[in-house]
């Protein structure tokens, strides 16, 4: 994979991943999902990146979203 085509999957990845974690939190703002359905949703791509924990991309993968549960879905996230 050139650097090109290496940084536009990379950005991809980003992308996805921030707008997967706005739809979430837009739904639980709504009141559309509960919190601990957030939680869920949040811990469900957890697992689904764990079995890549010990690549490079997978690691980054599991910081990314132990960050997003951490910091607005933890017991003192900004949404308790």
């Amino acid at each position: 994979m050139s650097d090109t085509e290496n940084t536009k999957a990379h950005g991809t990845a980003i992308e996805d991943g921030a707008i997967a974690s706005a739809i979430i939190e837009a739904l639980f703002i709504k009141g559309i999902l509960a919190l601990d359905e957030s939680r869920g949703v949040i811990d469900s791509a957890m697992r689904a990146v764990s079995p890549h924990i010990k690549t490079p991309e997978g690691n980054a993968a599991a910081e990314i979203i132990a960050g997003v549960r951490r910091e607005k879905f933890s017991q003192h996230g900004q949404h308790e």
